[in-house]
């Protein structure tokens, strides 16, 4: 798997925010209220953010492990384990430039309208926020998830390039 790339993110950010910024627009243009994210959506982008980093701490360990002590073959990373934490960031980061673009694209919006409502912008650039944290922490993740090359292959296992 590739590792995911700051551009990829950002490809799917720009939509996203045109998207958002359009969609007010014409919402708003009907006469709806301009779309606002729920405070629970912003703690849980941020709580996913935490939990990401909390499940990649075994992953850590054992790279650090392998850096420190060369000699003793540290216990091994269940590597099913590591792909789910591996994937579960992947798509949280794929999920966090989304939420992120929907939202700058609101808030752009906001700040152009003739009238704001600072208390409905505030709230959706806190929600940009979370879903960067969410980025930036599944990003983190997916980092710490690529395991080091082992520098004393076992005997019987085949070395590969």
């Amino acid at each position: 798997m590739k590792p995911t790339r700051l551009r990829f993110l950002l490809l799917i950010a720009l939509p996203t925010a045109l998207a958002g910024y359009f969609v007010a627009t014409v919402l708003v243009g009907r006469g709806f209220q301009v779309p606002v994210s729920p405070i629970n959506l912003l703690v849980t982008l941020a709580a996913i953010a935490v939990l990401l980093l909390a499940l990649s701490i075994p992953i850590w360990r054992y790279r650090s492990a392998i850096r420190e002590n060369v000699k003793k073959r540290p216990k091994r990373v269940d590597p099913f384990y590591a792909v789910r934490v591996l994937l579960l960031a992947k798509a949280s980061s794929i999920a966090g430039s989304l939420f992120a673009g929907w939202h700058i694209g609101v808030v752009v919006f906001q700040l152009l309208s003739p009238v704001v409502i600072a208390e409905l912008a505030l709230q959706n650039f806190l929600g940009f926020l979370s879903s960067i944290a969410l980025v930036i922490g599944a990003y983190l993740t997916e980092q710490l998830c690529k395991l080091p090359e082992d520098p004393m292959p076992d005997s019987n296992e085949p070395v590969t390039s």
